[in-house]
């Protein structure tokens, strides 16, 4: 399966704001990165939209489009292109000077819209123009299938109509959605973003200024170019609707839907993914408010006001049709798989599960089936991997052969196990007494007498944050103290010994030179100068 939406490892931080912010949880995480799992992705495009570091794109295929150039061939222009350009008639005029014919996707959206009418003539209907609410239906929501309204998007209408008008010529769509790339696909020779293309002009070096202004080719619609606004579709169809509503945005499509329908009456619902319509769309100018963007169509419909050549739909006769499908996983997990993993990460009882939405789900038993599917890892949990942090950090404090003792207000807060040990017959009360007098004492060694017997310690002192008490940590080296002793007192013996051994050796070396005439005072003066030498170091000890 193509993947429409790439993720880039390397400037994947880890953050889970992709994960947050996508409704249907479409994204995986394994060894600190995250990709978008594509038979679960919608491609609404929100995932681009959020990600700070950059790390999620829309495959760019616009290199492809100068394959077409020098022949001819069809761009179908989505009625939101007027809304992204600052000169769209200068972009039209590009693409004529390359041999295209230009023609509004909004011819697509009359045709749509007149099956709109009709099918509300006998049932509710839920608008499929958006193929992102379309696959939001079949693989979530498929419940809802039986209200989706069987017929194409407009951007197909549109392109079956070009078939018609003009045979086999290669058609190009430009629009704001990257989820036409996957809809149009069998449609269209190329499917690019308003994004893609201006991208695309930019590697190119091409100056849009630079070419002169012209229109689409006719024919014309007749109220379609406001589909891409909040509303607009329902103002086209301009049925005799008596319970109608626009609901843009997932959430709140999906907050529709989980409300379930309880009216017996007929109704029409408009909808679209994108917040404010397709003219927010991820594959169009963000920065420009939706207030300028609408009035930038306003003002390019007024350049249309004189131009007489009307669409007639009457004329035609496209087959419109389409059926939907349930796409919804079916993949289940029994109850003791998820109360494993649960488990596994601290969730031992419902108390424990605080479903904080930190991980990027919803609950804590989502994220215990994300795992169960592979999607997760465990160490997203946050308060579990504090838990495991606290954990680990008690047992080395509990474990480590050094003394440390909390303390606060002249209380003895905390021991550890060798503390406590050690002074297992004190009271907390004469614990705090010697702690005051090693704290007293300026030198970083101390010595200690506890139950007879003698100690010394290296003493390390430091405060805990936010006033949270002081800490004394004592590092045991009386072991090296005492063999300091041992060697100090060896030392000693062994000097006595040959000094002994050099005084008997020292005497009969007298008497020898006595008989030789030869004096020993040399000899006498160099064991001097190695008792002195022995002596001293001893005393470094």
């Amino acid at each position: 399966m193509r993947e429409y939406i790439i993720s880039d490892e390397a400037n994947c931080k880890y953050c889970y704001k992709c994960l947050r912010n996508c409704h249907v949880k479409a994204i995986s995480f394994s060894e600190n990165s995250s990709r978008v799992i594509p038979d679960e992705c919608i491609l609404c495009g929100k995932c681009i939209e959020i990600c700070p570091q950059n790390a999620k794109k829309s495959v760019y295929d616009a290199y492809k489009l100068k394959q077409f150039f020098g022949s001819p061939f069809i761009v179908s222009i989505a009625p939101s292109f007027f809304a992204h350009f600052e000169n769209p008639f200068k972009v039209i005029g590009f693409f004529k000077k390359k041999g295209a014919i230009v023609s509004e996707t909004s011819i697509g959206a009359e045709f749509v819209s007149k099956e709109y009418k009709n099918l509300y003539e006998d049932q509710s209907i839920i608008t499929t123009s958006c193929p992102v609410v379309v696959d939001f239906v079949e693989k979530y929501y498929p419940e809802f299938i039986e209200y989706l309204a069987p017929v194409v998007s407009p951007a197909i209408a549109h392109a079956r109509f070009l078939k018609k008008e003009f045979g086999n010529l290669p058609i190009v769509f430009l629009g704001p959605c990257i989820a036409k790339k996957k809809e149009l696909e069998e449609e269209f020779d190329l499917v690019l973003t308003f994004s893609e293309f201006e991208k695309f002009i930019e590697n190119e070096n091409v100056y849009i200024f630079d070419f002169k202004e012209m229109y689409p080719d006719p024919p014309y619609p007749e109220k379609a170019r406001f589909y891409p606004i909040s509303g607009g579709i329902i103002n086209t169809v301009n049925g005799n609707f008596t319970n109608f509503i626009s609901i843009d945005g997932i959430e709140n499509i999906a907050r529709f839907f989980e409300a379930s329908i309880q009216s017996n009456e007929k109704f029409f619902v408009e909808m679209s993914a994108c917040n404010g319509g397709c003219i927010e769309g991820p594959g169009i100018d963000r920065e420009k408010s939706i207030l300028e963007k609408k009035q930038r169509i306003v003002n390019a419909i007024k350049k249309f006001s004189n131009n007489k050549k009307i669409l007639n739909i009457e004329n035609y006769h496209l087959d419109l049709k389409r059926t939907f499908e349930n796409k919804k996983k079916k993949e289940e997990f029994t109850e003791k798989q998820i109360k494993q993993v649960l488990k596994s990460i601290g969730k031992t009882e419902p108390s424990k599960e605080l479903n904080c939405g930190a991980c990027g789900y919803n609950t804590c038993r989502e994220k215990a089936i994300a795992v169960l599917e592979g999607k997760a890892e465990k160490e997203m949990c946050i308060t579990y991997l504090i838990e495991k942090v606290s954990s680990v950090s008690n047992m080395v404090v509990e474990e480590t052969p050094n003394i440390i003792i909390i303390h606060k207000d002249g209380k003895i807060t905390f021991k550890n196990k060798v503390a406590r040990l050690l002074f297992m017959s004190y009271s907390d009360k004469k614990v705090y007494e010697l702690l005051q007098e090693i704290m007293n004492n300026e030198k970083s060694i101390c010595d200690l007498t506890i139950k007879g017997e003698k100690y010394r310690f290296y003493k390390k002192t430091f405060s805990l944050p936010e006033d949270s008490g002081d800490v004394l940590m004592l590092i045991d080296i009386t072991k090296q103290m005492k063999q300091e002793e041992k060697i100090k007192q060896l030392k000693k013996e062994t000097i006595e010994k040959i000094e002994e051994v050099l005084n008997k050796q020292m005497h009969l070396a007298q008497e020898i030179a006595g008989l030789l005439g030869e004096s020993i005072a040399e000899t006498k003066t160099r064991f001097m100068e190695f008792k002195k030498f022995m002596e001293e170091e001893n005393d470094n000890l």
